[in-house]
């Protein structure tokens, strides 16, 4: 008997996690900008490398992972487990990365005008938790992997 992976349950999960480290990950930007900007890239210049990244990552990320769903008929239950986790923590990050760049950019990260100190990437983190619900439901009624048994 073929059983279908539940993309669902599995990010429901995922995203009661997601609700509390918006911190951890945006720790882990400001690291990546920290990093740019020690090895001689301006601050607001690295943001800039930064959102441009992740966007690229947003937009392709849910796109070559349903390819690769769909180029496998069958899958081992940790393979997709582990598949699906990866997923939805690279594309969290992206998500709350490149949603930032609606709310702040570079020079107030930076530089600190304007009142906000960063704030912004734990509500575009917490926003890119539907949108995880979008994509697994996308996943779980639009792909065609099963469980290998």
């Amino acid at each position: 008997m073929k059983y279908q992976y539940r993309y669902l349950k599995a990010t429901m999960i995922f995203c009661l996690i997601g609700f509390f480290i918006p911190g951890f990950t945006a720790i882990l930007l400001l690291g990546i900008q920290m990093l740019l900007t020690e090895i001689g890239m301006e601050c607001a210049n690295s943001w800039k490398l930064i959102w441009t990244g992740t966007w690229i990552g947003m937009i392709l990320l849910p796109i070559l992972f349903f390819r690769y769903l769909n180029g496998k008929s069958t899958m081992p239950y940790q393979k997709i487990k582990t598949n699906l986790i990866l997923f939805n923590l690279f594309e969290y990050i992206f998500i709350q990365a490149s949603l930032a760049l609606l709310f702040t950019n570079g020079n107030i990260l930076c530089y600190g005008s304007g009142g906000q100190n960063g704030i912004e990437f734990a509500f575009t983190a917490w926003l890119a938790l539907p949108i995880l619900i979008i994509f697994s439901y996308f996943f779980e009624y639009h792909t065609e992997t099963t469980i290998a048994e």
